[in-house]
């Protein structure tokens, strides 16, 4: 039997590695819409543009003409991002066996500390911005169904099936009251809108390098991103 770590990192190896691929120049000429398994990463959206901030999250009528819509390379600084950490890990990821038990928990400790200290953007601090992503449920609302608290990430399962992506790809929401989704619609992919902070929190599920309250969560169909 496969040591679990040794599990771990195989399951990271290919999940972040198609992440990563996704953020290569070449692929930002993909249409979103042509990206429809949920175990691949949201495509790359339109890059940020300027657009005032508002003081409070917007109904989703308003968002598309008041908020910013971020790619998740733009959580990132530049050279220090999650293609940056898969292409520095990707030759000691290939050499790993399952006899090699000691070097896969030092490589997946080695990985994960670059995970947990990857810098977060400063310039975004307090932007109203849109962001589509994954959600892995924090708390939820058992009398209405709905979820309360979650981390929104770029790949369907991360936190869950495979181990936690960069802090700086992870994001601590908190919904508007009646603006969340139902536990139904989390294994879909996600809209979120609101003003970001960059702030760290821990969470039980993973550290998040940003977080936003008050927000607008919407779901999406295949064919949206």
């Amino acid at each position: 039997m496969m040591h679990r770590p040794l599990l771990s990192l195989l399951a990271l190896s290919v999940v972040l590695s198609a992440c990563a691929d996704s953020k290569e120049p070449t692929s930002q000429n993909s249409s979103p819409s042509a990206q429809t398994e949920q175990t691949s990463p949201i495509g790359s959206v339109a890059q940020p543009t300027t657009v005032a901030p508002a003081p409070e999250p917007a109904t989703s009528s308003q968002t598309n003409s008041v908020y910013e819509t971020l790619s998740w390379e733009s959580l990132e600084l530049p050279g220090q991002g999650l293609a940056d950490i898969m292409r520095k890990y990707q030759p000691m990821l290939d050499k790993i066996t399952d006899n090699d038990v000691e070097e896969g928990d030092k490589l997946m400790a080695q990985m994960q500390n670059e995970f947990n200290t990857a810098p977060t953007n400063p310039a975004l601090n307090g932007k109203s911005i849109q962001i589509k992503g994954f959600v892995s449920p924090l708390e939820v609302d058992e009398k209405k169904g709905l979820v309360k608290e979650f981390l929104l990430v770029p790949y369907f399962g991360a936190c869950i099936h495979v181990p936690p992506p960069p802090v700086n790809q992870t994001l601590l929401v908190r919904p508007q009251e009646g603006k969340s989704i139902s536990m139904e619609q989390i294994y879909e992919p996600v809209i979120v809108s609101g003003v970001i902070t960059v702030e760290t929190a821990g969470t039980k599920l993973a550290q998040a390098g940003y977080q936003i309250s008050k927000a607008v969560v919407e779901p999406l169909k295949d064919t949206e991103y």
